[in-house]
């Protein structure tokens, strides 16, 4: 009978294997996603100019603005989930430690807001969001760098319809409406 000897460091590798695995997720088809973005494993375009987190089944997509945070969820092919059944509530560290939660509102018709305190510059947001009977939980952080990264990068093209969210830096189609970007004057 014959003894194979297997090392600390190859029983641990072999342990962690199937965690491994489930960081990555499939989509329709089972096809594992190819892009990459800070703070996750996968990313995804984001239709709006935000963050894109997965809170499976779903995406949610975080934009910032001066005084709001909008919060959409991206259902198939990454098109924004109509806000009629969407509650929730955000908890947001600002950039001075302190922390609240602030309610969820409709805006738009396929989006929900959370209102920032006066003069509050969020830091870190977890928004807890009900889709129906369905909780989704997702976390962005560094939302502070993130905004003055967002701010050094001028969009160079916008849809002529000047849909929301369809700035970009290079040239492509709108994600509301679908007409070709043009080059801003």
């Amino acid at each position: 009978m014959k003894i194979v000897k297997i090392s600390f460091v190859a029983a641990a590798l072999f342990a962690l294997a199937p965690l491994a695995s489930q960081a990555q997720h499939a989509h329709g088809g089972g096809a594992a996603d190819k892009h990459i973005a800070p703070g996750e494993t996968h990313a995804h375009a984001s239709p709006h100019g935000g963050m894109v987190r997965s809170a499976k089944p779903y995406h949610m997509e975080l934009v910032q603005q001066p005084t709001e945070l909008r919060i959409y969820l991206l259902g198939d092919k990454m098109a924004a989930v109509p806000n009629k059944t969407l509650t929730g509530s955000v908890m947001v560290q600002t950039t001075d430690n302190k922390t609240t939660t602030v309610p969820l509102t409709a805006g738009g018709t396929d989006y929900v807001v959370a209102k920032l305190p006066a003069g509050a510059k969020a830091r870190t947001a977890i928004v807890s969001l009900k889709n129906g009977s369905e909780a989704l939980n997702v976390r962005f952080d560094k939302l502070d760098t993130a905004a003055k990264a967002s701010k050094s990068v001028s969009a160079a093209y916008e849809c002529p319809m000047k849909c929301e969210g369809s700035a970009s830096d290079k040239p492509g189609s709108c994600p509301k409406c679908g007409m070709a970007l043009v080059k801003k004057a």
